[in-house]
């Protein structure tokens, strides 16, 4: 964690927020798609039905039509004499009078456009077409035409009527139909589909406004989570990080959406919490050596003169020690700030993962580093006169890869603590140290039999500044076994612990193997 880069303000202290722009409303511009949407689909929806049902009308009444005009003719040539010009007197067409379908009317014209026939509900007059008559008399084919009779549009379908062998046409039949009737039901059907539509896609709109109101409803508790959080009154802060969105029913993307925002705020809240314990244990360790250093050289300024040589000395000693102390703490803070700044860009892998060469370092063979140090701590605590004995357990060729320096910093880490801890129990106590391979890992235990550590207090060791009870009454900052702990992450490996109060402790440090002995 960098002191530097926590103490700068934050961008959006210094942004100004700009003024008169109103942010959009999600739910307006969610009704006005959902509406679009809907008019579209309305409107091709209606289009298919008009067309469909317009086309079934017409297509009903030109069925009719040919009904007729196909009987008529059949009935017109059993009517027809022998002879020239063929045609009776006059025609019944009982059958067409008997079948009077409403709306049709029939007419048959001979080729001098004399009316032969004309059924009672006759169009008066049945509107021609001179071209389509004139085609079907001479070419003989069927055909049809719209005429306009009394503002009314009529359907005529005109069909050739042929001499009693067939060897000539000698008139054509005439059958009209008003499709007032069926215009009418059209045009109906276009007001209806048309109001429908109209209905169908207001309550569209209300309805998707009412949904994504529903839908959007925890956004709006997001919004209302996160201003307050960053509340401010008089340019000081007042929300607070503890605020929590209220999680709506179901299990659906939305829900997903808040319980993540909710780990966001734990998370922030927590590193929060752990940036503030941080600072203040780090004011109350750098205040302690600074008081001393202070207080020892005030009394030097105004005693120096009448002060002894020894006295002078001793003082000098006492503020020389506590700046040790500063600058050792210092340099533990600044490498946790180093480490807290390239987390971002150290691989972090599993124990069973390969480690990727362009960050993983030299091979390290951790047996022959273990053994360099124990001899080097032997030779230590042999010329403190130290009763404590240093002894190596199991030792396996084990080799990993990584960064030489922060092994032998682990490593020193540990073994200064188990002395520490060891040698302040009063009496002869025992360190055991040991290397072996354990599936894809390589593992280093450095056990004692110190104090112990009581199991209220082994969860949070590894915490900056933290403390046990126990070990209060030795010197120390409490980043040794943080600092040991994110080295070890940054190696791609971990920590473990173990400890019985009264009887010692057991740490354990797992690093991944290099890729050779996998």
């Amino acid at each position: 964690m960098s002191l530097k880069n926590n103490l700068q303000p934050s961008q959006s202290e210094h942004t100004p927020k700009p003024e008169g722009k109103q942010p959009g409303s999600l739910r307006l511009q969610l009704m006005i798609w959902y509406g679009g949407l809907v008019a579209v689909l309305l409107t091709l929806f209606a289009f298919l039905v008009l067309y469909l049902s317009t086309q079934t009308l017409y297509a009903n009444a030109n069925q009719a039509m040919n009904t007729v005009a196909a009987v008529v003719v059949n009935n017109v040539r059993h009517e027809l004499v022998p002879q020239e010009p063929y045609w009776p007197p006059s025609l019944s067409l009982k059958a067409i009078d008997t079948y009077n379908e409403p709306g049709i009317s029939v007419a048959v014209l001979d080729l001098n456009g004399k009316f032969r026939y004309t059924s009672d509900s006759a169009l008066t007059p049945i509107p021609k077409n001179a071209n389509v008559i004139r085609e079907a008399q001479t070419v003989g084919r069927s055909g049809e035409y719209v005429g306009i009779v009394d503002g009314e549009r009529v359907k005529v379908e005109v069909m050739p009527v042929s001499s009693p062998h067939g060897e000539a046409i000698i008139g054509v039949v005439l059958v009209a139909k008003s499709l007032k009737e069926v215009d009418e039901t059209v045009v109906g059907l276009h007001v209806l589909i048309i109001t429908l539509g109209l209905v169908v896609f207001v309550v569209g709109l209300v309805g998707g406004w009412a949904i994504t109101a529903n839908v959007l409803r925890p956004l709006a508790g997001i919004t209302k989570t996160a201003r307050n959080i960053v509340a401010t009154v008089h340019g000081t802060h007042v929300g607070s990080l503890s605020q929590r969105v209220q999680r709506p029913r179901g299990h659906d993307e939305m829900v997903q959406v808040i319980d993540t925002f909710n780990e966001m705020l734990d998370s922030l809240e927590s590193a929060t919490k752990a940036q503030r314990r941080f600072i203040a244990d780090a004011s109350h360790e750098l205040r302690a050596p600074l008081t001393s250093v202070q207080g020892n050289l005030a009394f030097l300024q105004r005693y120096l003169d009448d002060m002894p040589t020894e006295e002078r000395r001793a003082v000098l000693n006492g503020a020389y020690e506590d700046t040790l102390r500063l600058a050792r703490l210092v340099d533990e803070l600044l490498l946790l700030a180093r480490a807290d700044a390239s987390s971002d860009t150290v691989a972090i892998v599993d124990a069973n993962k390969e480690v990727p060469e362009k960050k993983a370092g030299e091979i390290i063979e951790l047996d022959h580093t273990l053994l360099q140090l124990i001899r080097q701590l032997r030779g230590r605590l042999s010329l403190d006169k130290s009763q404590l004995k240093l002894e190596v357990g199991h030792i396996e060729p084990v080799r990993v890869r990584g960064d030489e320096e922060s092994i032998r910093r682990i490593m020193l880490i540990l073994l200064d603590n188990a002395i520490k801890y060891t040698q302040g129990k009063g009496e002869v106590g025992l360190i055991t140290v040991s290397v072996e391979r354990k599936q894809n890992e390589g593992v280093f235990h450095v056990q004692d039999t110190g104090i112990g550590i009581d199991p209220g207090d082994l969860p949070h060791i590894f915490e900056r500044f933290y403390r046990a009870d126990r070990a209060r009454s030795q010197h120390g900052t409490g980043l040794g076994l943080s600092i040991a702990h994110t080295l070890a992450e940054q190696l791609g490996g971990r920590i473990t612990a173990e400890s019985v109060p009264g009887e010692g402790s057991t740490f354990s440090v797992w690093l991944p193997l290099a890729r050779s002995q996998q």
